[in-house]
């Protein structure tokens, strides 16, 4: 079976597949593993934990896959869950860590094949089954042949170069470019966070920096060690551009901004007198793509009222959050240490019988997927997906899958 995408989405459905005793090609666009998490420098997981005010402690939203990324990235990171406002829970971590947890757990397999340096660029189909996947690796024509394709591209690539029905929601949320300064003061504290607030607000005010440098954040669990990770927040895609010229804008228009916003803060601020430009993300962080039109699909109801399903294979306990052109992200709540569940029919493209979709492109409404598009629910659906897969691939019913995954899920 073919899994796209090595992101938190891909990585769960190949160690899934290849757990299941399927054997598994994974290929990835990039030279290295963890998609957005590494390529946009995330540093934070949500959606691993449930949200509750009143603790003191995390209490994970499922067992199985989810539990076990996120206990093996908390080691590795050496960091602990973090709370912030709400009740709301991450884990942040380094970015190098991610990949590399991402690399262990498709190493310890062994019947899992790497192909990175991968572009899919074609699919052929027989009646309602992927028969052939079209890919260059490293310039190189690549033709694949899978019985099951897992479709963890955050864009539903294959799905949409299948002929399946696919909803473009690149102008749903806004993204946003992180960048990391170092040798800011040490012991930043909150007084040093509003400083950089009101110094860019007067920016703003008197036309020295645009509008959406006021839409600078810090990014949680990073403000330690003289070293401080901002993110500057985009505005949506415009419907009147092809994503491809908006997304080369973005990239090239927001790097230019940061080295603005960079000098900016050690000339007008004292917390960020001696900062050093570390690093730019070498992506811009997307929040939305396209998605599949599946057999059943994710509601903003289902996520508030958080419901439940009995062909349930994911979870969700993020909110509602999305980023358009204001400064903060609005954010829609449902109730504490409660989740909703994505059923298996979500990953499921209506007319294709042997593909299935996990992370950001499997079936959801707009609102519904500002919850679902997060680490750990990407890892919850990737994982569903690629049990299902191989399930498949491999002459089993998908209603043991199904059973499997929801066991899987409360261990």
């Amino acid at each position: 079976m073919l899994v796209v995408g090595a992101g938190a989405a891909g990585v769960a459905a190949a160690v899934a597949a290849g757990r299941a005793g399927a054997r598994v090609v994974l290929v990835e666009r990039y030279g290295f593993l963890g998609g957005l998490a590494s390529a946009a420098q995330v540093g934070t997981a949500c959606g691993l934990y449930l949200r509750d005010p009143s603790s003191s402690t995390p209490r994970p939203v499922a067992g199985g896959f989810v539990g076990e990324y996120a206990c093996r990235l908390q080691r590795a990171a050496g960091a602990e869950p973090l709370r912030l406002e709400r009740g709301l829970w991450v884990l942040p971590f380094p970015i190098a860590v991610f990949g590399s947890v991402a690399d262990a757990l498709l190493r310890e397999c062994g019947n899992i094949t790497v192909a990175l340096h991968t572009t899919v660029a074609g699919a052929q189909t027989e009646g309602a089954r992927v028969v052939r996947v079209h890919a260059l690796a490293w310039n190189q024509p690549l033709s694949l042949r899978p019985a099951t394709v897992v479709d963890g591209s955050g864009e539903g690539t294959v799905a949409g170069l299948a002929g399946a029905a696919v909803e473009n929601g690149a102008g749903d949320q806004g993204p946003a470019l992180v960048f990391s300064l170092e040798q800011v003061e040490s012991g930043l504290t909150e007084c040093g966070l509003i400083e950089v607030r009101r110094e860019l607000r007067r920016a703003v005010e008197n036309g020295s920096l645009p509008p959406l440098c006021e839409g600078l954040a810090l990014i949680p669990g990073t403000n330690c060690h003289g070293r401080m990770d901002l993110k500057l927040n985009l505005p949506p895609a415009s419907p009147d551009r092809p994503l491809w010229q908006q997304l080369t804008c973005w990239e090239r228009e927001a790097r230019a901004l940061v080295l603005r916003l960079h000098r900016f803060l050690v000339e007008n601020t004292a917390t960020c007198r001696r900062a050093r430009l570390a690093s730019i993300a070498p992506q811009i962080g997307l929040r939305s793509g396209s998605r599949i039109q599946g057999r059943a699909r994710l509601e903003e109801e289902d996520v508030l009222k958080s419901r439940k399903s009995a062909l349930g294979v994911a979870r969700g306990c993020w909110p509602m959050e999305r980023w358009g052109n204001a400064a903060r992200p609005d954010m829609a709540f449902f109730d504490e240490r409660d989740y909703y569940e994505i059923a298996l029919d979500c990953l499921r493209p209506a007319g294709l019988d042997n593909l299935f979709a996990a992370g950001r492109c499997f079936s959801a409404g707009a609102a519904a997927m500002t919850s679902a598009r997060v680490i750990g629910t990407a890892l919850a659906t990737g994982w569903a997906a690629g049990t299902a897969a191989a399930f498949q691939a491999l002459g089993r019913p998908l209603d043991q899958a199904l059973e499997t995954i929801r066991r899987q899920m409360n261990q």
